[in-house]
């Protein structure tokens, strides 16, 4: 039987867009300090959904202190036989939290059937966890990356770099569509006490950057 993956606790999380030069810039910094690597790269993919007025992407898009995306959740290549991982991940101001449920075994192929699998997904929550998803949900986007994971010496502040971010429509037939791409690095910081950010290099001059909002307007 699937289960509730256990999750942590809230924590806080800045996200920010470096270009090739900038990221080479940061590169440099992360040799002089104590990260290592936690584990090795991999590559995720997700499918995100919105409600029929879109409440996701406005929320986004506008900066709204209490929000949450909904989306399935799986790695390695695009398209396999997989077990998917649903992830509702919740912000209140700067801190971030997920509640993730694992879902049975899926064949995802270039003509998957997005709209119906999620009412699917809606039923199994119900009938394996008794939970309700009230909102009637439909795909808006597809977006795969590759990610790379650190941390410090004590494990208490994590980082993560994507990179070769692809965004696909899922509406449509994926085999007749080329990604639309975006030339730039996604630095993560995880952290557990606010004040870790307040030394941690360059943040100052780092930008802001959501991978569900950059990649909804490049695909609608």
């Amino acid at each position: 039987m699937a289960k509730k993956v256990d999750n942590k606790a809230w924590r806080f999380e800045r996200k920010y867009q470096l270009s090739l030069e900038e990221y080479l810039q940061f590169e440099k910094l992360m040799m002089l300090s104590d990260m290592q690597t936690l584990h090795p790269d991999r590559q995720i993919n997700n499918c995100y959904f919105d409600n029929v007025t879109n409440n996701a992407y406005t929320e986004s898009v506008e900066g709204y202190s209490e929000k949450m995306k909904v989306r399935i959740r799986w790695y390695g290549d695009l398209f396999h036989t997989v077990t998917p991982k649903l992830e509702f991940k919740l912000k209140q101001n700067h801190s971030n939290k997920k509640e993730t449920f694992k879902l049975f075994k899926t064949t995802i192929t270039k003509t998957f059937d997005w709209e119906n699998y999620i009412k699917e997904v809606q039923k199994y929550i119900f009938d394996t966890f008794n939970i309700t998803i009230l909102n009637r949900l439909e795909p808006v986007l597809i977006n795969t990356y590759r990610r790379s994971y650190y941390s410090n010496f004590e494990k208490t502040f994590r980082l993560t770099i994507d990179r070769d971010l692809k965004f696909i429509s899922p509406s449509n037939r994926l085999s007749s569509l080329s990604p639309q791409t975006v030339d730039a690095y996604i630095i993560e910081l995880k952290f557990n006490n606010k004040d870790m950010i307040k030394s941690f290099p360059l943040v100052k001059n780092l930008g802001k950057f959501s991978k569900f909002t950059a990649g909804v307007e490049l695909v609608r």
